[in-house]
C-alpha cells in the first residue's frame, strides 16, 4: 500500500509539473549533503508559487510546505534538503502557480486565518487541487452519499493559497506529510487517504 501511495504521489507530481513548467522551472544545486530547490520563473509576470516536497532520507525540516512569490525571470531558492548518513534519499513535489498579476492587493495573514477558521468551525473541508483523482473520487462519493461538506480547490481559487499555508503551518505535526485531498473533519485534521471507505466513514460520523 505504501509503494502505491508513494507512485501515486509520483504520478500527481509529474502530471502537476508538466502543466506549469512553462511557467516555472525546479532544479536542482547540490552541494555535499545539501540540496537547494531552485524556482526559476519563466515569464514577465510575478508568479505566486506553493511548492510541497514529499522527501525521504532527508531531515524532516523538508517536509514544511513553501509559499513565494518570484518575480520575473529570476531564479530563487524554494528549500534546503539536508540527507540523513546511512539513508537512500529520494523526494517528489507538489507545485502549484498563481499569477499575481494585481499586486496592489494585499491581504494580511492574520485576517485570512481568522476568515479561514470561520469557514472550517463545526464543517468537513476538503482541499483539493486539480488532477488529483483522489480528491475527485473522494468528493463524487461524499455528494452521492448526501454529506454536507465544502470543497476548495486550490487551483481555482489563488487567493485561498496564503489562508491553507497557515492553516497547514498551525495543523502540521512534525512527523506529518501532507498528501491531497487535505480533509478538515469538524475539529481535527487528515492529509490525505489510503482507504476509500474508511475515510468516507470517518467523515460519516
Amino acid at each position: 500500500m505504501k509503494q502505491q501511495v508513494i507512485l501515486f504521489i509520483a504520478l500527481l507530481s509529474l502530471c502537476m509539473t508538466n502543466a506549469q513548467q512553462e511557467q516555472v522551472l525546479i532544479s536542482e544545486k547540490k552541494t555535499g549533503k545539501r540540496l537547494v530547490l531552485m524556482a526559476e520563473n519563466t515569464t514577465a509576470d510575478t508568479l505566486n508559487v506553493f511548492l510541497m516536497v514529499f522527501a525521504e532520507g532527508y531531515r524532516r525540516s523538508a517536509d514544511k510546505p513553501i509559499l513565494k512569490d518570484i518575480p520575473p525571470f529570476s531564479k530563487v531558492p524554494m528549500t534546503t534538503l539536508i540527507e540523513l548518513s546511512g539513508i537512500p534519499s529520494s523526494y517528489t513535489y507538489d507545485l502549484i502557480v498563481n499569477e499575481n498579476r494585481d499586486n496592489s492587493v494585499s491581504v494580511t495573514y492574520e485576517k485570512q486565518v481568522v476568515d479561514i477558521e470561520n469557514v472550517l468551525k463545526g464543517k468537513i473541508v476538503i482541499f483539493s487541487i486539480s488532477n488529483c483523482e483522489k480528491c475527485e473520487v473522494l468528493v463524487a462519493l461524499l455528494e452521492s452519499e448526501r454529506v454536507n461538506f465544502r470543497n476548495f480547490n486550490l487551483d481555482e481559487d489563488p487567493s485561498l493559497y496564503r489562508q491553507f499555508m497557515n492553516f497547514i503551518n498551525n495543523e502540521l505535526k512534525e512527523n506529518t506529510q501532507i498528501r491531497f485531498p487535505v480533509i478538515w473533519n469538524k475539529t481535527y485534521t487528515i492529509f490525505g487517504y489510503d482507504e476509500l471507505e474508511k475515510v468516507a466513514g470517518e467523515l460519516n460520523n
